[in-house]
């Protein structure tokens, strides 16, 4: 989140100053982008709510989505400035951009078939090995 505001932010800047925007970040910004999101935005609260996105969470704690609320508010109102001096060419809205990933993959769960499926290759394979004895001296 944190990123991509930044990035948005400086998207937006340049349109409002009618500026080029670029298409594509490179390596380095990026990289530079991330060391100051880790440096500056990400806090204690902010680690908190991924934890909590992946799935370990502590039930009592609902405060932790303050800091996005006001993150989003703030990119909202500068979107919806870009967005009426026509400068957005193409239908995206600002829910697009920022939710781009969601969907993305990011890891896969084993079946039980396949579970099964392993342990008895690896089984298969643990008594085809053969065992060499050791020599006595």
């Amino acid at each position: 989140m944190h990123y991509r505001k930044r990035i948005l932010k400086e998207m937006i800047s340049a349109i409002q100053k009618n500026e080029t925007v670029p298409e594509n970040t490179d390596l380095r910004k990026a990289i530079a982008e991330l060391y100051k999101v880790w440096k500056f935005d990400a806090t204690a609260k902010t680690i908190r709510n991924c934890f909590k996105r992946g799935g370990f969470f502590n039930q009592t704690d609902d405060s932790d989505s303050d800091d996005e609320d006001v993150i989003l508010a703030d990119l909202k109102e500068k979107w919806k400035t870009v967005e009426g001096n026509g400068r957005i060419i193409d239908d995206a809205t600002l829910s697009d951009i920022l939710e781009v990933d969601t969907e993305l993959l990011t890891a896969s769960y084993l079946t039980d078939e396949e579970i099964l499926k392993s342990l008895m290759d690896n089984t298969i394979e643990a008594r085809t090995m053969t065992v060499i004895p050791k020599m006595k001296t």
